[in-house]
């Protein structure tokens, strides 16, 4: 009887090693993806600086006006969150993109925007 019992713990041991196995890949995976991540943020940080020395440099937007213009956008979806909701808008009856609520016509195809909401 004692083989039997030696069967079912070797079958939980090697049932617990692959499950380990996995576990450890698995890691891994989400080890590479948030270096990938961090790497991707990092490049976006140095563009963004990038970017707003320029402007700064070539047509003098202060840093306090970015504030304002990066507030004004995130509130644009009625959230005070940190965040770009690309989906808070409307959509061109006539090309079917997102458009910004506050233009009134449509900056791909030119469309008028009156009266959508």
């Amino acid at each position: 009887m004692s083989w039997l019992w030696d069967a079912f713990q070797q079958s939980q041991i090697s049932d617990n090693q692959k499950r380990s196995s996995d576990a450890k890949n698995d890691s891994a995976l989400a080890l590479r993806s948030v270096r990938e991540l961090e790497e991707k943020l990092d490049r976006l940080s140095l563009l963004c600086h990038a970017l707003f020395e320029e402007l700064e440099r070539t047509t003098g937007f202060s840093e306090a006006q970015l504030k304002e213009k990066m507030l004004e956008i995130d509130l644009r979806d009625g959230k005070l969150d940190g965040k770009v909701n690309l989906t808070a808008g409307k959509k061109c009856p006539d090309c079917g993109h997102q458009i910004k609520k506050s233009r009134p016509n449509c900056f791909y195809c030119g469309a008028s925007l009156q009266g959508i909401s």
